[in-house]
């Protein structure tokens, strides 16, 4: 009969490998060198932009005038769409075959994911509290009714019987006859 090749178990003690040495912290960014565009006049052929307002200084005011206090008034509709100043830092995750997903921003995820772990919670707590509740007041009450029924019963001279009784009844009748 021919032997089984076998072999015993080995076993190699783990082996330390050094960590990496921790990069240096980048250094902040800073605004780029470039000169400012020249200044665009509007085009005659678009009569519909109007040119900027150059800023003026702001008129002295003498110590005894009143200060401005301006009204409310709605401001003027343009035609051209402001364009916002903030940077779009939305992140966007492409999948296959679906495209690309807008992702909300941290603070969003946080206040989504804490108030459904604080519903999940209450919703837990009221199912059980009212579970044991429910079974307390069913421990009490069911006792108390069915003896008050019994005593009403009882003064109007009807009396209940329980299922083995009708069923010993039935039988009795069934004999007998």
């Amino acid at each position: 009969m021919p032997g089984i090749p076998f072999s015993y178990p080995t076993f190699e003690s783990p082996r330390w490998t050094p960590i990496p040495p921790r990069l240096p912290e980048p250094a902040e960014p800073q605004a780029p060198n470039v000169a400012p565009p020249p200044a665009q006049t509007p085009l005659p052929t678009k009569p519909r932009q109007r040119p900027t307002p150059k800023p003026q200084a702001p008129p002295e005011v003498e110590p005894d005038a009143q200060p401005f206090v301006p009204q409310n008034t709605p401001p003027e509709e343009t035609e051209q769409t402001a364009t916002p100043d903030i940077i779009d830092e939305t992140i966007v995750i492409e999948l296959p075959f679906i495209g690309e997903i807008p992702l909300p921003d941290k603070e969003v995820v946080v206040t989504a994911g804490s108030t459904a772990v604080v519903a999940a919670s209450v919703s837990v707590v009221a199912a059980l509290s009212a579970t044991w509740l429910v079974n307390y007041l069913m421990k009490i009450l069911k006792p108390t009714i069915k003896f008050v029924l019994k005593k009403v019963l009882k003064k109007r001279n009807k009396f209940t019987e329980s299922w083995a009784r009708q069923r010993l009844r039935q039988r009795t009748k069934s004999r007998k006859g």
